[in-house]
Formats: structure tokens, sequence, C-alpha cells
């Protein structure tokens, strides 16, 4: 799911910064270039942190927002191979040792997609600035638009990525369903057979075996909500997955409430449970985003909600 560089352990290793915390107040930052950040992707090699680092109000950005209506820079580099939007939402670990800098990028190379990840930037002692930490995330609503949230101590970081309504209802499924059912098209199976197997291989079990694309939407354009997920730096273990323990754990969901209330008149029953499932899920949340419109419940209370959605919605 990611790889970690040596440079990440140095970061977590001592207590307070070596110069100023990779904060921002929503106007300028001193932070990676776009240049350099294409540098240190393109080449895996560290930059001079003179060459570096500069001012985000030194180069062309527009505003954007966190997910709770926090300012930050957005700046856009475009290549012959590819375009790249570069998220500086700031923040810093509090016990972090070296000065760092996480982004959030998102690439497009033709086409319609847009591929997320997350980075952490480290100036290491030498004076140098290289990748940290490398985080792939996925293509606009299927697990994309990636973005930190918040960091805390022993090289936890929080962030959000986008969310279908087969990724809420099955929030801790780590499977690329659509390489899977293209691969199954190309081994000539047919729509009965490729249920059996995705039922078969999905693990955890999927709920009350609603398909993506068939019973839940699941497209690159359909966003309904977000899933919220703790990401360890150093590899600790965390959280419990398909094949044992990892440095990663869900922790809660939030509920686009507009979008799941539109999700009533879908064609598919899995969206359609889900919408019925709203109220109840409001009881359960606490308001999100800038405006506290949105939903944000707790993994193991929105499970449980979860699995009433079929029995909850009269079909």
């Amino acid at each position: 799911m990611k790889h970690v560089l040596t440079m990440i352990v140095a970061l977590l290793l001592g207590g307070g910064f070596a110069g100023p915390a990779a904060a921002h107040d929503g106007h300028d930052l001193l932070a990676p270039s776009p240049d350099c950040i294409q540098t240190i992707l393109n080449t895996d090699t560290g930059v001079p942190a003179d060459d570096c680092l500069a001012g985000t109000a030194t180069f062309d950005t527009r505003e954007g927002a966190s997910h709770d209506g926090a300012p930050y820079p957005v700046a856009h580099v475009e290549t012959e191979q590819y375009r790249m939007i570069i998220h500086y939402t700031g923040g810093a670990f509090p016990d972090a040792a070296l000065r760092h800098w996480p982004l959030s990028i998102e690439l497009n190379y033709g086409g319609s997609g847009w591929f997320s990840y997350l980075l952490v930037l480290v100036e290491t002692g030498s004076g140098m600035v290289g990748s940290g930490f490398v985080q792939p995330a996925g293509d606009r609503c299927n697990d994309g638009h990636a973005k930190w949230d918040r960091f805390s101590e022993n090289g936890n970081g929080i962030y959000m990525r986008n969310a279908t309504p087969f990724r809420l209802v099955n929030p801790l499924d780590e499977t690329d369903w659509r390489a899977a059912a293209n691969a199954m098209l190309f081994e000539g199976k047919d729509e009965e057979a490729q249920r059996a197997e995705m039922l078969a291989t999905a693990n955890p079990p999927l709920y009350s075996s609603w398909l993506p694309y068939r019973e839940l939407e699941n497209c690159a354009a359909c966003c309904v909500g977000k899933i919220v997920i703790m990401q360890n730096m150093l590899g600790t273990e965390i959280g419990a997955g398909i094949n044992g323990g990892r440095d990663w754990r869900v922790l809660g969901v939030v509920l686009d409430r507009e979008a799941v209330t539109a999700l009533a008149t879908s064609e598919k029953i899995g969206d359609r449970c889900l919408a019925a499932g709203l109220d109840r899920a409001a009881a359960a949340a606490e308001p999100s985003g800038p405006d506290g419109k949105d939903l944000f419940i707790y993994r193991d209370r929105w499970l449980q909600i979860r699995d009433g959605l079929a029995a909850g919605c009269g079909e």
C-alpha cells in the first residue's frame, strides 16, 4: 500500500523541530516548490533545501480548502507527460525531529483520471529535501482526492479519501474491483461466473452480497462521502488486515448528506437502501465539513448501522 524510505525513520526519532514546523496560515507557506517536487518524484533523489524551498506566494497558486474549510495554497503543473495538482495542506507531526512537508498531489496522464498520492517530503540533517513517504491512493471518487487532515505523535497521520456508495457500504474492503472485473472479462467468464468469483474472493465479505457496479454504484464520478484513515509512517501495526497486521486503520466515514439522499432514486438496490438508512446514520453522527452538513460516524458504529441497511429499506 505504500513504501517508506529510511528518511522517515529519522524524521520521527527525536523530539522537536530543527527549524520551523510545516504549518501555514492559508496565505504563504515556506515549502518545496513545484519544480523541486517534480525533480524528487521523477528522479527519486534529494534536492538542496536552498534550491528547493520557496514561499508559496512566489509561484502561481489558487486557494484550496480542507474538509473543514481551512484555506491552503494549491499549485498546478503541466508537462508533456502529465498534469499535476499540488495541495499544500500544511500541518506537521508534533514529535518530529526534522523539518518536513506533508503534501497531497493528483496526477493526470491524459483522459479523465486523476490519481492521488500522499507525500511527506523531509529535509535531512545534510540540508537535502527528499521523499520520506509516498502513499498511492485512487482515482477521483474511487478512493481518490486523498488529503492529509491532521497529525499526532508516533508517526500517525490522518487523511480522508473519497468514497462511492460501494466503498461507504464496504469501508474495510481493499480490492480494485474494476481491475478484477476486467480480468474476468478477459478470461471469458459470464455474468454469473463473475458474480460467484467476486463473492467467493471478497475478504472481508461484501455486505448483503451487493456487488460494485451492480447493486451499488462504484464509478469514478460517484462521490457520496469519504473514508477517514489513520496511517502510521513507521510501519507500526495499528489495524487488522486481510493478511494480518497492517500499518493503517479505518477510523470512520463521512456521509455527504445531499449526495446520499439523491441515491433514493437510483436504479441500484444497494444505493436506495443506503439512502433509506440516512436518518439512522444522522442520529449517530457528528457534524462534519465547513458548514456542518456532512455526517461523520466512527467505524464500529457505522458498521452496526450498515448491517441493518438491507432489512431497513423495505425492498
